[in-house]
């Protein structure tokens, strides 16, 4: 089976994120998430830093994060390859979706509309685009998992003197990657972006609609 995260590196995420919002919220049906998938081993602690990973970058980019989605997609997919050539297509594009599916529900609970509305129906057009079976009863389920309102906006804007702020994230990121015998992961904060552009999308997740709302700049 391939399992990316071995014991202690789940020990360490548990210890280090335990009381984390969207680490409790993957957990509610993460498992289950899992066991879909055949042959490859997303554990929820996992799949919690992958899309801590993304989010971070969206951060960190704010909306020039919208031209390079597709290649962030397609750098996961080929990242998950090439741990386990045997893993069906299918079960690896499941997989990102997963992933990303979770940091859809982050920013959706934004309250900037960039976030909440704009990036969101991208993030679904993308993984649209590279659809797996039952791919929109898997994102509705993820997004049937409830995060408390504005999550993603203390998660970009937390003090560095708080304890779950950026400083400590940082530094707990890092020392995973330390123990992860260095693997790839890096992890970003920013605390000011200005955004333009939104829009929104509405309706069940097989027949989506999508609607344009007034544009203009707004800071963060």
């Amino acid at each position: 089976m391939n399992q990316r995260f071995q014991s202690e590196e789940i020990r360490f995420v548990v210890e280090q994120y335990g009381n984390n919002e969207l680490y409790r919220a993957i957990c509610t049906i993460g498992p289950r998430l899992e066991s879909e998938l055949t042959g490859f081993g997303l554990c929820p602690e996992e799949c919690f830093m992958e899309a801590l990973e993304l989010l971070s970058a969206i951060a960190d980019k704010g909306d020039g994060i919208l031209p390079e989605l597709e290649n962030v997609w397609l750098r996961k997919y080929n990242e998950y390859n090439r741990f386990d050539r045997h893993v069906r297509e299918d079960v690896i594009r499941k997989a990102v979706g997963i992933v990303f599916g979770f940091t859809i529900l982050a920013i959706d609970s934004s309250r900037h509309p960039f976030y909440r509305y704009k990036l969101t129906q991208q993030l679904t057009m993308v993984i649209a685009n590279h659809q797996f079976e039952g791919w929109s009863s898997t994102l509705e389920t993820i997004f049937s998992v409830p995060l408390a309102d504005g999550w993603f906006d203390i998660f970009i804007n937390e003090e560095p003197e708080s304890p779950q702020g950026m400083d400590s994230l940082t530094k707990n990121a890092n020392e995973l990657q330390q123990q992860m015998n260095g693997k790839p992961f890096i992890v970003q904060f920013v605390q000011n972006q200005h955004n333009t552009g939104c829009q929104q999308f509405m309706g069940n997740m097989q027949n989506p609609v999508f609607t344009s709302t007034p544009q203009k700049d707004e800071a963060v």
